[in-house]
């Protein structure tokens, strides 16, 4: 008689977050990005808690956040930030949805730059606010306007973004709500569909149709009054630059000391 071999029993959530955190704890440290249950808990989502998996994803997020600076992203980059955000092409809007997330809003038709490198940084940068925003829950909202949709982004800009959202803030999205998408942005979608996360995608929900239509689509995840009327909902909010960014304006402001001393520890390099 053939005696099967016994699966070892799984470990437990808590015992898998323990190992996590040890095994990624020589990783560089991000004072904005703390290592901690709920971190923890992310990113063992994302990989369907194969321990091995989540550990490979979460230390490559913290190389990266050390090679990108986000934890000074503001000290360093906000000129950068300042001119990708001057027409509210991206912003954490200030309504939250049923159950208090956070909403990003996107609007295409307000892209006042061609710069790949200043769109991804700009995205960065509403991200780590929707994150600040997000409070107890950990979660937030997408919703992009079409209305006024000129053009594609760049397949390569959209690839980075996607790549971006997936691999460092995985567990973070809720629902994308794609308002009045048109048919050019479907083709587009078709293309860049194959590099989206099929459990992603399942969080994707198209809003068209009458008022009444769309309304009914938001109703489920939102009070009207805590989105614009652009996208269906009853506030007045319009974003406006000056006021969106003067904490963070005024921060790179308080900071211009650490930014000499940072430049003034980069060693210089003469000639022969």
């Amino acid at each position: 008689m053939a005696w099967g071999r016994s699966k070892a029993p799984k470990p437990d959530e808590a015992t898998l977050i323990s190992s996590l955190k040890d095994a990624v704890k020589d990783e560089p440290q991000d004072s904005s990005f703390v290592v901690d249950d709920a971190c923890c808990k992310r990113y063992l989502r994302a990989r369907n808690h194969d321990l091995t998996k989540a550990t490979n994803m979460l230390r490559a997020t913290l190389r990266w956040r050390a090679a990108y600076g986000t934890a000074n992203i503001v000290r360093d980059k906000f000129p950068i930030i300042e001119k990708e955000a001057a027409t509210g092409k991206t912003y954490v809007a200030p309504g939250r949805d049923k159950d208090g997330r956070a909403t990003i809003i996107m609007r295409s038709k307000h892209e006042n730059t061609n710069d790949h490198d200043g769109n991804v940084l700009h995205l960065v940068y509403q991200m780590e606010r929707a994150v600040k925003a997000c409070d107890a829950e950990e979660k937030w909202n997408i919703v992009i306007d079409f209305n006024g949709y000129a053009k594609n982004t760049p397949l390569k800009t959209s690839k980075a973004v996607l790549s971006t959202m997936q691999d460092h803030y995985p567990e973070r999205l809720n629902k994308a709500f794609l308002v009045d998408a048109p048919w050019l942005f479907l083709g587009a979608f078709k293309l860049i569909s194959p590099f989206i996360d099929p459990v992603t995608r399942k969080k994707i929900v198209f809003v068209k149709g009458s008022a009444e239509k769309r309304a009914a689509v938001l109703l489920e995840h939102y009070e009207l009054d805590q989105l614009e009327k652009a996208v269906g909902g009853a506030s007045d909010y319009v974003y406006d630059a000056e006021a969106y960014l003067a904490d963070d304006r005024a921060a790179y402001e308080a900071a211009k000391p650490e930014r000499v001393a940072s430049l003034e520890e980069v060693p210089v390099v003469v000639a022969a």
